[in-house]
């Protein structure tokens, strides 16, 4: 992968987007971080990603409300959401959303890479 891969990280644990943006510039990608979903979708409206990191929830994150977003306005950018829970996730109800892909906390390199060349090669 080249820097020429965009991605958005939006979660409102520093920690967690430190560790991200991290990961991904590991494999080359040019990194933006929101900490809302708000912030977030505004990023997300006027620049274009390849790729967005989402929390699945938080206080002021609803992910599949951002992948929902995404997947009217986003034109072709892969969302993938990021949790610590580990039950089972229904792929069929993720891809209905926009969802591409699950990433788990705590995040590990080769799940994220993997999830990247999946998706976006």
């Amino acid at each position: 992968m080249s820097a020429s891969f965009y991605t958005l990280v939006i979660d409102e644990n520093p920690q967690v987007q430190g560790n991200l943006r991290r990961l991904l510039n590991r494999l080359g990608c040019e990194v933006t971080l929101a900490d809302t979903e708000g912030q977030g979708i505004s990023r997300l409206a006027s620049s274009k990603y390849h790729a967005v990191f989402v929390a699945l929830c938080g206080k002021a994150i609803r992910g599949r409300e951002v992948a929902r977003w995404v997947k009217i306005y986003g034109n072709g950018t892969k969302v993938f959401v990021v949790t610590s829970w580990r039950g089972e996730l229904e792929e069929k109800v993720l891809a209905v959303d926009g969802i591409h892909g699950v990433v788990h906390k705590p995040l590990i390199f080769s799940e994220v890479r993997d999830v990247m060349l999946e998706h976006l090669g």
